[in-house]
């Protein structure tokens, strides 16, 4: 309505002929803006046409409020459908203050002429300071050049620097400027620069003002001491104790990009910026401010701002590991937004961090008693956390309450049983002994202790003892259960190391007596024990692939020179490590009943936990490990990009082979290669799916921007869904980590207000419970709509493949009847059932497609070996052109890399149907 308004007045034509539509009939009819009001003007108008020019652009998609939420959705992509159906309508759009968005609203408009408006130019410059008062003011030569060198040319900045001189001239009654003259004005013109100034401030991230400010004080220590060159400002944060993180880095970037910052990034542009920040916003200022920021409510400040605010500060402070700063921002958003159920899950993963756990488990418990499905998982992580914390303190019997309360959730948590016996055993093994007063043979005595040095003080007191008396016995057991190891000889201890070949088990939980015996055999180098050992293992739980991979390597290490690669896991997500380990341990399998030149396949495990922290610190050990001639992995997207940087620093390339990691965003890195499709062909199957087979036009999309999975895949589809015709609505998608997202609200308006026909979940392995609530409340909306006779049905729901599981089968029920998603590889296709049934028989039952890739990925490796296997040689195999793994050493189609590592091979499409997986007709 505004804009149409705005039309009529700047034509000068009279309201009552154009019928100006009001905002309640556009709401009710978008059409009426472009089928009757647009009409009206170019026949008043007649061979003339429009131009809009609207500027500061993108500062719309941020200052509409929720009443107008329609609006907020749709004004950019349609502005754009416009323009397709508009001859005579022409907009020029000025955009340019957040920088986040710049890449989204540039792709709105592919095809346009676009012009960057930067700083002007000498001459341009010059003339803007001299032409206003010629006549009245002269400029002396070197005025002018510390002007331009304060403003770097920018228009704004000179004229706020002219102005001061203006003033300055007036009062003083001198009317030639001279350089003194400049610099005697500028305190005045930092202060006036300041309103402008802080609007561009208003406008960046946390991240964003960091480096700011970081790069004005690395400036400020140069010119102090007479450097050349600026401190990078991440060098300069880490030595005030703010962690590099990936957020940190695309924020400098940005500011590069964008000319905030010069090219190398240590300087700023802006000469009067960086004095503005020195006095306004220093680096010191700004850390404090972080630490210290108090709500201020103000009456006209806007709520929903100061929790978003709120909200950035807090995730800043927890990518910095500073998760007590983090809780109290996410307290201080809870108590401004207290039904807030993201910002409840944020914080209860913020307690767990810090270690109070009767407040996260609080909060858990809060949203599991609101819907059990959705927060089912975060309340059981919860209690499993603190429940490992009790044993590690030995508080036994209210590590056993935590425990139980998980089988009251789900009474055949298979690991929450193992754990409840583990703990039954630490019981019985928890005797140890003290000196009598005669120092002969130590009676047992029960510790409880809660003292967190307790190993310390006690292998200390046994030094005093025995150094003072000079005998005695000591009867400590000698044997640590799994996943635990001696200190001081005394006690057991949780072994932290990330790496096993067979020296410990990466997997504690799982109870199996043969491999515990085994790994001892293993660690004294007794191979034919071992081998034996590992073997009764198998026997005795034939569905764990560890064990296989330990029997293998056993015999591996007994032939001598084995070749040796490492496969990198998320241990602590049992099933992901489990499908990923049995494709690996299958193909060892295989390859080690025949061996090469007589020399076998040992494998090394890691565990990055699927977090890209973790994955760095395991990347820097294996890549150590000269013995390792090329790794399968990383589990996700985001982990095997960070491992990727550790890789990377060698001289000597190693070969990483990803079994799962699908983003776009991995491409062109010089040694990854993935035996999986890429985001870019599973957005583009499953987006031409959408369009050409179900027929669908107009959808919606829920994702996590900040997942590399998730966003590329979301792009991809994006990007052929709309070149088919389409339209992708809530553009760019509806973020799923949003917290102040209203789901209810956001599928109810896609289904009714939007008539999506169709929903695109594309969750990352953390937020499936919020996929799912969103399936449901699909089903609830769609059964709502239908009681009231509303000729509306359910979306259509499609997703990535973090989606194919059972979970989804079991939890989501009929709300995910006919979900269809794009998988890299399924049993019942055609080509994939050779190895689905080898893979069954293997381990009595039916196998994922993670499975199934990093079978591919170890017997890509396989094919590169040759006996003077070198990283160099490896990868120049699996690089070359006529490198190809045929389809009887795969789990389908024949394996082959395209000069990007790329796995040259088509997604498949799964459907849920009567509550099982099968292929959709096509």
């Amino acid at each position: 309505m505004e804009i149409a308004t705005e039309i009529t007045e700047k034509l000068g034509i009279n309201r009552d002929k154009l019928q100006i539509p009001t905002n309640a009939q556009l709401e009710k009819d978008i059409n009426l803006f472009s089928e009757v009001f647009l009409p009206n003007v170019y026949q008043e108008i007649q061979d003339k046409k429009i131009v809009l020019l609207l500027d500061e652009f993108d500062v719309a998609n941020k200052d509409i409020s929720d009443i107008n939420i329609v609006e907020q959705q749709t004004l950019f992509p349609y502005l754009k459908s416009l323009l397709k159906e508009q001859d005579k309508l022409f907009i020029i759009p000025v955009i340019g203050r957040y920088l986040n968005d710049l890449p989204n609203l540039l792709s709105l408009f592919k095809g346009a002429p676009s012009e960057l408006i930067g700083l002007l130019d000498d001459t341009s410059a010059k003339r803007m300071i001299v032409n206003p008062a010629e006549g009245i003011l002269t400029y002396e030569s070197e005025a002018i050049k510390e002007i331009l060198q304060l403003s770097a040319r920018h228009p704004c900045f000179t004229q706020v620097i002219c102005s001061a001189l203006f003033e300055q001239a007036r009062e003083n009654n001198k009317w030639s400027i001279e350089r003194a003259d400049v610099e005697c004005i500028l305190k005045k013109a930092i202060e006036t620069a300041d309103s402008f100034s802080q609007s561009f401030w208003h406008v960046l991230t946390v991240e964003e003002r960091i480096i700011m400010s970081a790069v004005a004080e690395a400036q400020k220590i140069a010119i102090e001491q007479k450097r050349r060159v600026p401190e990078e400002p991440l060098d300069l944060l880490k030595k005030k104790e703010i962690n590099q993180t990936e957020q940190l880095s695309q924020a400098w970037n940005r500011l590069i990009e964008n000319h905030y910052l010069s090219e190398d990034g240590r300087k700023l542009r802006v000469e009067l910026i960086r004095c503005w920040l020195l006095q306004y916003h220093s680096l010191e200022n700004e850390i404090q401010s972080l630490k210290r920021q108090e709500l201020q409510t103000q009456e006209n400040e806007n709520v929903e701002d100061i929790v978003k605010n709120l909200l950035g500060v807090a995730k800043f402070w927890s990518e910095q590991g500073k998760h007590e700063l983090a809780s109290q921002r996410y307290e201080q958003a809870l108590t401004i937004n207290p039904n807030n159920f993201n910002i409840k899950v944020s914080l209860a993963e913020q307690y767990l961090q810090v270690q109070d756990y009767s407040k996260s488990l609080e909060l858990h418990k809060q949203l599991f008693q609101v819907d059990s499905q959705s927060y089912k998982e975060g309340y059981i992580d919860a209690l499993s956390e603190y429940g490992h914390h009790l044993i590690i303190t030995r508080e036994y019997t209210q590590a056993k309450e935590q425990y139980n309360k998980i089988l009251e959730i789900e009474p055949n948590r298979k690991s929450a049983i193992q754990k409840i016996l583990e703990i039954e055993t630490y019981e019985k093994k928890s005797i140890t002994t003290t000196p009598d007063k005669n120092h002969s043979r130590k009676k047992p005595k029960e510790k409880n202790s809660r003292d967190p040095n307790l190993r310390t003080t006690l292998a200390v007191v046994t030094v005093l003892v025995l150094g003072s008396v000079g005998y005695g016995t000591y009867q400590f057991s000698s044997d640590c259960p799994p996943g635990k190891q001696k200190e001081f000889d005394l006690l057991c201890i949780e072994d932290k190391s990330k790496i096993s070949n067979g020296a410990r088990t990466l997997f504690p939980t799982i109870k199996n007596s043969f491999r515990d015996q085994g790994i001892k055999a293993f660690q004294q180098e007794k191979y034919d024990e071992a081998i034996k050992l590992f073997g009764e293992a198998v026997k005795a739980n034939p569905n764990d692939p560890e064990v296989l991979i330990y029997h293998n390597n056993a015999r591996a290490k007994q032939k001598g020179k084995p070749f040796t690669l490492a496969v990198a896991v998320p241990a602590d997500n049992y099933t992901l490590a489990q499908e990923t380990l049995r494709g690996v341990s299958q193909a060892q399998h295989e390859f080690n009943n025949n061996g090469l030149n007589r020399q076998l396949l040992e494998i090394k495990i890691a565990n990055d936990a699927g977090q890209p922290e973790q994955a760095k610190q395991v990347a820097a050990e294996l890549v150590k490990d000269s013995s390792i001639l090329g790794i399968i992995g990383h589990s996700n997207s985001d982990s095997t990009k960070a491992a990727l940087e550790q890789y990377n620093k060698t001289d000597i390339d190693i070969a990483v082979i990803s079994p799962s990691s699908t983003s776009t965003q991995l491409l062109g890195k010089r040694n990854f290669f993935r035996s999986v499709p890429s985001d870019a062909a599973g957005g583009k199957k499953l987006a031409e799916y959408a369009f050409k087979t179900l027929k669908l036009t107009k959808i919606v999309i829920f994702s996590n921007p900040e997942s590399s999975y998730s966003d590329s895949m979301r792009e991809e589809f994006t990007k052929t869904f709309e070149y088919l015709g389409g339209k992708v609505l809530h553009k760019p998608q509806i973020n799923l980590t949003d917290a102040t997202l209203d789901i209810d609200s956001k599928v109810n308006k896609s289904i009714y207000g939007h008539k999506a026909e169709a929903a695109v979940l594309i969750p990352d392995r953390k937020n499936i419970g919020i996929a799912l609530k969103i399936a449901r409340l699909n089903q609830d909306v769609a059964e709502r709509f239908k009681s009231q006779n509303r000729n509306r049905s359910a979306m259509k729901l499609l997703g990535g493949d973090t989606l194919y599981s059972n979970e989804i089968l079991s939890q989501g029920g009929n709300a995910v009847e006919n979900l269809i998603v794009v998988v890299p590889w399924f049993r019942e296709a055609p080509h994939a059932k050779d190895f689905a049934e080898k893979a069954k028989k293997q381990w009595g039952g039916e196998v994922s497609w993670r499975t199934a890739t990093s079978y591919d990925a170890t017997q890509a490796f396989i094919q590169a070996l040759s006996p003077d296997s070198e990283r160099t040689t490896v990868i120049e195999k699996l690089k070359n052109i006529n490198f190809v793994v045929n389809n009887t050493n795969t789990s389908g189609d024949p394996l082959q890399f395209n000069s990007e590592g790329e796995r040259q091979t088509e997604p498949i499409l799964v459907q849920i149907q009567g509550g099982k997986w099968v292929m959709p007709p096509q």
